[in-house]
């Protein structure tokens, strides 16, 4: 997946995301602050919607018949569904949940071809298989 070549995209920052995955997941001091945790999980929401689009153009170039691309495909959708989610009032359950989409986040630009720690360029396509 390369980065979007859309004039009116964002560019992917993949900086401020890895920074951004690295303090959520360092967020676990106690007591939990629920204000904190809020604004992380607007920010990992806002790289998974900048993340998410060409990961499903990558995962559409797939052999649609294949494992790789169900599996993709529902890893996709899954990550779509959990960032749209509101955050819990619990503070335990919010961090979990913040977490997750973290996770997720760094999942996501680890598929970014032409960035670096992205994916090779080698992902097996339709028109390969």
């Amino acid at each position: 997946m390369s980065p979007p070549e859309s004039p009116d995209a964002e560019p992917i920052d993949a900086d401020t995301i890895r920074e951004t995955v690295r303090l959520v997941l360092a967020f676990t001091s106690s007591p939990l602050d629920l204000e904190a945790m809020t604004g992380l999980h607007e920010t990992l929401r806002g790289h998974v919607a900048l993340l998410l689009p060409g990961a499903r153009d990558d995962a559409d170039r797939l052999w649609r018949g294949g494992t790789t691309w169900y599996q993709r495909a529902a890893r996709l959708d899954g990550i779509g569904r959990q960032s749209e989610q509101s955050l819990p009032t619990d503070p335990f359950a919010a961090l979990v949940q913040v977490q997750l989409l973290a996770r997720d986040t760094e999942w996501l630009l680890g598929q970014q071809t032409g960035l670096p720690g992205g994916a090779p360029q080698g992902c097996p396509t339709a028109e390969s298989v």
